[in-house]
């Protein structure tokens, strides 16, 4: 194989590399505005059960209801935060094994390794 043509090929595998990195940063960058909404839906839930707490007594027959609606907040919120660390964890272990991929075809390539090892 022509330095060219492993130049090509090593190319072809940054290229696919960059596409991959891009998607995990376009998955970062959701799953950092999930994790913002997340934190702002908690400022706001915390600033309400202060107020809550202050105006107990008024709010005694509202607070049920209130406790249930909060309740839903957190679920949704549980349950878009468990699904960007699903996402971030999947990402993680694409670029590993994207990363393991490549110092193996690196290694073949060059003729060092343990991948080299295994075909002498």
């Amino acid at each position: 194989m022509s330095d060219d043509e492993i130049l090509r090929r090593l190319d072809g595998h940054l290229a696919t590399a960059n596409e991959h990195m891009a998607r995990g940063n376009e998955h970062m960058a959701r799953g950092n505005e999930h994790m913002a909404r997340g934190n702002e839906l908690f400022v706001e839930l915390r600033e309400l059960m202060r107020g809550m707490r202050r105006d107990s007594r008024e709010f005694r027959a509202e607070l049920g209801q209130q406790r249930r609606h909060n309740e839903a907040v957190h679920q949704a919120m549980i349950a878009e935060l468990r699904e960007g660390r699903s996402v971030l964890r999947d990402l993680v272990s694409e670029s590993r094994a994207q990363r393991q991929a490549l110092l193996r075809i690196l290694d073949r390539m060059s003729g060092d390794g343990p991948a080299a090892a295994g075909n002498a």
